[in-house]
């Protein structure tokens, strides 16, 4: 369910807060579906995947993360593996260190205020 609410939210914040109609006339899921999935419903795998598509098209990527590093574990040797998931881990404590920071600031800020 938390993959389903962090795809949702996704959208959203890509696609500008769009209506339900405009989010069943881009996804081609149906309106009463789409009222559902927003509100709690379980996504069936293919409406998930409808979601990340469009995700992932608003965001520029073309070659997902998942097939390139499922490509990457069948031809690559263990130490390009190793390395690449050591970029990755760094990339992500830096995003912690980011977001723990922009938290401290902002609770500074109300505290101010």
């Amino acid at each position: 369910m938390e993959l389903q609410k962090t795809i949702l939210k996704q959208y959203m914040l890509l696609n500008e807060e769009p209506t339900l109609k405009n989010i069943a006339s881009d996804t081609g899921i149906q309106v009463t579906r789409v009222f559902r999935l927003f509100n709690g419903s379980t996504m069936k795998l293919c409406e998930y995947q409808v979601f990340q598509r469009k995700v992932k098209e608003k965001m520029g990527l073309t070659d997902t993360l998942e097939a390139m590093a499922f490509d990457c574990s069948l031809k690559l040797s263990t130490e390009a593996i190793r390395d690449i998931e050591a970029y990755l881990k760094r990339k992500m404590e830096i995003w912690k260190i980011k977001q723990t920071s922009s938290q401290k600031y902002k609770s500074a800020n109300q505290l101010s205020a």
